[in-house]
């Protein structure tokens, strides 16, 4: 029977060597050992190109490493302790109450429900408080945004196509790819638990979409398309600006869904992931002044992560609010190393100079991986996945959703990651 993962196994395997021939073009990896690829949730399909399935294998490939040492607070021996963040001490109940109190998560069907729906629950608890489905025609959200006000979220939403097998679901696979995206912003009413979908006159079509990000005070909407472009839609008049690249590589994320961009608080600076022009090369964070004159995105380079350094971002990467800062999950490797080393941490950038000045919660990249999702203001507290949770058929952990404050872990109640997409 066929099931929403058929679309990703037309691209991804269980191991990188199970992957189609036809999917993606030849992977040139410095690592070539056979390793497990975690389990990612969720419906891939509507962004799933060759490029972004091959980028998803690379990054597995940097990450999932066969190492063995002790789990999560402990440094690999040799190295050097972690810098610890200094402030004062948040106990896990006020830990919680640090991030936004609502967030809105993206859920695949399952075999009695034939809709994706978008779920909105409670940081504190972990409550599912409402739910929508896609207004019909379209059956599926692929994306979701948060404005700063903790009540409005951004939804993308497009036509869902049954794939099945053979040449049949061959055509079908490359409607659902081309169907145009449409978004709407959902509002939650926190004394009612009424969740509320409005349409949004988003300049069209729009068939490629590879990230997007909805402005703190929601009133613009940044959209990643086609690998080359982004655009800033104003929603309340549909005025469209574009920026475009120019350069060799794309503009996009080791995994179709991840988080590519992320505003300043006062809306101006808009970052993005910039990577090189092949698979291997050099990944940059850069900043966008959208009050600049100018189409051009060869913007400023913030932070650069080259793949020879062993250093990677291999998941979202945040500016700060106040635009002091990039954020980001980062693993390390030592090039060329083919034995027990290396490990992930979450890694702060100074916005201004590049360099990390902050280092916390490191722990063996044989565990698993994690992801930042939301950052306060100034970085102090992040919305994390991360590997706390169980451990899974093949010795590594299934992932949580929790805050990290003061090097201090608390997990969100129910909070196990099996979305397909979520924010604050």
């Amino acid at each position: 029977m066929n099931t929403i993962e058929d679309k990703v196994r037309l691209a991804l395997r269980e191991t990188g060597g199970e992957i189609s021939p036809h999917s993606v073009p030849p992977l040139q990896l410095r690592d070539t050992r056979r390793t497990r690829l975690p389990r990612i949730p969720g419906r891939w399909g509507t962004w799933l190109t060759p490029l972004a399935a091959a980028a998803a294998v690379a990054a597995v490939v940097a990450t999932s490493l066969a190492i063995s040492t002790t789990f999560h607070g402990h440094t690999r021996s040799g190295q050097a302790a972690a810098p610890q963040f200094t402030g004062s001490p948040v106990g896990p109940a006020s830990a919680l109450h640090l991030v936004p109190r609502y967030f809105v998560t993206l859920y695949g069907p399952t075999q009695s429900e034939g809709d994706y729906k978008a779920v909105v629950r409670s940081t504190v608890t972990g409550r599912t408080l409402a739910t929508v489905t896609p207004p019909r025609p379209y059956r599926v959200f692929t994306w979701v945004s948060g404005a700063d006000d903790d009540r409005t979220f951004v939804l993308a939403a497009q036509r869902y196509w049954h794939i099945g097998h053979g040449q049949a679901g061959a055509v079908a696979q490359n409607r659902d790819n081309t169907t145009p995206t449409v978004f709407f912003k959902l509002t939650f009413a926190p004394a009612t638990h009424a969740a509320k979908l409005t349409k949004l006159s988003v300049p069209g079509p729009i068939h490629s979409l590879y990230g997007m990000a909805v402005s703190p005070d929601g009133t613009r909407l940044a959209l990643d398309l086609n690998l080359k472009s982004v655009q800033v839609v104003t929603l309340g008049t549909g005025t469209v600006r574009s920026w475009a690249w120019h350069g060799r590589g794309n503009i996009g994320n080791w995994k179709p869904m991840g988080q590519v961009l992320s505003w300043s608080a006062d809306g101006r600076y808009l970052s993005f992931q910039q990577w090189g022009g092949r698979l291997g090369e050099t990944m940059r964070v850069r900043v966008l002044d959208t009050t600049a004159p100018g189409t051009s995105l060869t913007a400023k380079a913030i932070v650069a992560f080259p793949y020879s350094s062993g250093t990677l971002a291999t998941m979202n990467t945040f500016l700060t609010p106040d635009g002091t800062k990039i954020v980001a999950a980062t693993s390390f490797y030592p090039p060329h190393h083919t034995g027990p080393g290396g490990y992930v941490q979450i890694t702060e950038y100074s916005a201004s100079t590049g360099k990390p000045v902050l280092h916390e919660d490191r722990f063996s990249a044989s565990i698993g991986w994690q992801n930042v999702l939301w950052s306060s203001p100034d970085g102090s507290a992040l919305v994390l996945s991360d590997p706390r949770g169980a451990k899974d058929q093949y010795g590594g952990r299934s992932n949580i959703l929790g805050v990290l404050v003061n090097n201090k872990f608390t997990p969100i109640p129910h909070g196990a990651d099996e979305f397909l997409n979520l924010a604050w």
